[in-house]
């Protein structure tokens, strides 16, 4: 009974999942759910068929959601792509701002509320959101209504392994196309900010400003961002890099162990004032709420007021509060709600650490009984939240915080104690401002305490266990021992030894049919990178940076992808194009045997995979005007195409678009479908891994279809 609340939500995850990979109508999710409550009233008297029909109506009820969601967002006007068009809007929040040729830009999500065409003066009316790059000054606060001309794009994102879900995120908030502003266009400000949204801005920003007359300007946006989360483009990179090293990274954001501290300060408070548990659970609410609402309601903070709220009624109505059934019912809410917030990275570590505290800490705590009771109950949970989470980190960053349990242990009271001490000060300075600004000057020391004691801890050596995302079956291993040493001691023995089994079984096939050589052709937009691991784990890797590039191109589709992949070393580099900024941010995030750096495009060419006998050619703009006989070739850009003839005995070709050469790279596409040779180009299709043992070429396509390809022949 204790995991009933926790099967309902992991089978209305199921039911997201399933619907995600296999589309369904909404009609049949809805047609299940409907079938299994009779049933269900039907077999009342048994215990086990109602449970497996309710989880059967929580997976159908997952399957209706995601399919209505997508319904809902196939709605939306994208056939607004590739045109400018008038909008009014309301602006909804900021994104970021970043530095361009034409001075500081900053990203708006703006609701659009209508639009016109500029041939036609009827007003259409709007749906969704967009995304839109504005001057940086003057700021556009939410709830302003803006009035200007866009230059609508359609979304893309990058298709490599292990990089964030943006598309899943766009999706949530129902956020359908880019925009940018029309040259010589004005943008009108049709409304001032209003209402409550607005209002909660202004209070943030007074805040800040507040803190910004005691504390120097990085240390008041590291408090905003401990208190209230966001301003993450104003604080060094530095330190969220120090914060992500220590696995403190999550204090930035407002989560359970803020609704936690909040709470126990409203309790004790309530106590000393004499209230009775009703009142006390009102306050208790009304704080809650609002604070939600402060920190911007992300999911983290929505999980944790729920959970918090929930706390808080357990205690006015003198139940027991049972954390598990918190937060599964919280959890069903916010998925019920939005279940796109399943692919959401914060959500899945909030419930995921959250989980393995609720779950996990009690059997851990006996097991640390040799510690004093004031270590145990810390050590415990700093443990508890990470157990769970091994995988999915691993998977999203590549590497384990290996010094998290001391940050935790002597970094996180100091920081709680600042976001109590920042939070009494920010009530005290909008009542009284000289004894707001008193309590920050006492809390001063704290806090540079907390953030160059964390910058200590980071730049301490081995600070990160760099590993690489594991395979499928580790993971499913990993979580089968969890389950025996934790849920199923019974069986503990027997579970061990299938988990043992499940782990060596591939790991030893993987080890034997391991490539003799691995090739990485990634989706990165204008630029090209491909990468060549030998089985002798060196790697190599060719880029070429284009001149309109974002120069966060690398760090966001590059680095996640090579550090998923556990290349965490290159032995050597060779980068052309606007070669500079690439290069130095190649050095920034990894350790590289040799660099050379080629100042001519027509010189990318790399030929030095041919060298060993293996039959792939990487050629940049200059083709050879005869392609070698049954090699894969990867052409990075077709410009010059007219002058060569077509490779129609290549098993596999990779063709990447050109701009210009746009209609050759159509031309040739349709040529290679005709001598049926597979084809695809990265940044339409997504990342292509090839792998090359014994003669063949085996071949994963960016959908998920593995084929084999020897020198005459292709097996689908």
């Amino acid at each position: 009974m204790t995991f009933i609340s926790l099967f309902a939500a992991i089978a209305l995850a199921s039911g997201i999942i399933a619907a995600d990979i296999l589309p369904v109508p909404a009609g049949a999710g809805l047609a299940g759910a409907g079938f299994c409550l009779p049933a269900m009233w039907i077999g009342r008297r048994r215990f086990r068929s109602v449970l497996v029909l309710f989880l059967c109506m929580m997976f159908s009820l997952g399957l209706f959601r995601l399919a209505w969601e997508n319904r809902q967002y196939e709605s939306l006007p994208s056939y607004l792509a590739g045109m400018e068009v008038y909008v009014e809007g309301t602006v909804k929040e900021k994104k970021n701002s970043y530095e361009t040729e034409q001075g500081k830009m900053s990203r708006y999500i703006l609701t659009m509320d209508q639009f016109a065409f500029p041939d036609d003066p009827a007003r259409h009316r709007g749906k969704g959101k967009i995304y839109v790059t504005l001057p940086a000054s003057p700021a556009h606060p939410p709830s302003e209504r803006l009035g200007l001309w866009l230059d609508m794009k359609d979304l893309s994102y990058y298709q490599n392994p292990g990089l964030y879900d943006a598309r899943h995120r766009d999706r949530e908030q129902s956020i359908f196309l880019k925009s940018y502003i029309v040259p010589d266009t004005e943008i009108q400000v049709l409304e001032p900010g209003q209402g409550i949204a607005y209002q909660l801005w202004r209070l943030r920003q007074y805040l800040t400003s507040m803190y910004r007359t005691v504390l120097d300007r990085d240390y008041a946006y590291i408090l905003s961002s401990l208190l209230f989360g966001g301003h993450y483009d104003e604080l060094p990179p530095a330190l969220l890099e120090s914060f992500s090293i220590t696995g403190l990274i999550h204090i930035l954001s407002v989560s359970g162990s803020h609704m936690s501290l909040l709470l126990a300060a409203v309790q004790i408070l309530g106590r000393m004032a004499s209230l009775r548990e009703r009142p006390l659970f009102i306050l208790s609410a009304v704080v809650v709420i609002l604070y939600g609402a402060l920190a911007e309601g992300t999911a983290p903070v929505i999980r944790s007021s729920l959970m918090g709220l929930v706390s808080a009624y357990s205690l006015t109505a003198r139940r027991q509060y049972t954390a598990c059934h918190a937060l599964a019912l919280a959890v069903i809410a916010m998925l019920l709600y939005s279940p796109y917030l399943l692919f959401d990275l914060s959500f899945q570590l909030s419930c995921g650490a959250a989980a393995g505290i609720v779950l996990l800490q009690r059997p851990v705590e006996r097991w640390l009984s040799v510690l004093p009771a004031f270590l145990r109950s810390g050590v415990s949970v700093c443990i508890c939240a990470q157990l769970l989470l091994i995988p999915l980190l691993l998977y999203y960053f590549s590497s384990l915080p290996v010094y998290s349990l001391l940050a935790n242990l002597l970094i996180a009271p100091v920081l709680d104690g600042v976001i109590l001490l920042g939070l009494a000060a920010s009530l005290l300075g909008m009542a009284v401002l000289p004894l707001g600004q008193l309590l920050l000057f006492l809390m001063q020391p704290l806090l540079c305490l907390a953030v160059k004691g964390n910058y200590f801890i980071a730049s301490l050596p081995y600070s990160r266990f760099w590993q690489g995302a594991w395979p499928v079956y580790t993971a499913a291993a990993y979580y089968l021992a969890l389950t025996a040493l934790f849920f199923l001691p019974r069986y503990r023995k027997v579970l061990l030894r299938w988990a043992t089994i499940l782990f060596l079984v591939p790991t030893l096939y993987a080890g034997y049919t391991r490539p003799e050589i691995t090739v990485y052709s990634y989706d990165m937009g204008n630029d090209r990178a491909t990468c060549v691991v030998y089985d002798d784990t060196s790697a190599c890797l060719w880029y070429n940076r284009n001149q309109w590039s974002h120069e966060g191109q690398i760090a966001c589709a590059l680095t996640p992808a090579l550090r998923h992949s556990g290349i965490f070393h290159l032995d050597k580099v060779r980068v052309s194009g606007d070669a500079g900024p690439a290069a130095a941010q190649l050095m920034q995030d990894f350790s590289i045997g040799s660099l050379d750096i080629v100042t001519e495009q027509e010189e990318a060419g790399g030929m030095e995979l041919t060298q060993t006998a293996v039959p792939y050619y990487l050629y940049g703009t200059a083709l050879p005007r005869q392609f070698p006989s049954g090699a894969v070739f990867e052409i990075q850009s077709l410009r010059q195409a007219g002058r060569t003839a077509f490779p129609h005995d290549a098993p596999f070709l990779i063709l990447h678009r050109s701009g210009r050469g746009d209609v050759l790279w159509k031309r040739w596409r349709e040529m290679a479908a005709l001598y049926d040779i597979p084809c695809v180009t990265p940044e339409e299709d997504g990342a292509v891994i090839l792998s090359w043992r014994k003669g063949n070429w085996t071949v994963q396509s960016p959908g998920g279809e593995w084929f084999e390809t020897g020198k005459n022949h292709i097996w689908q």
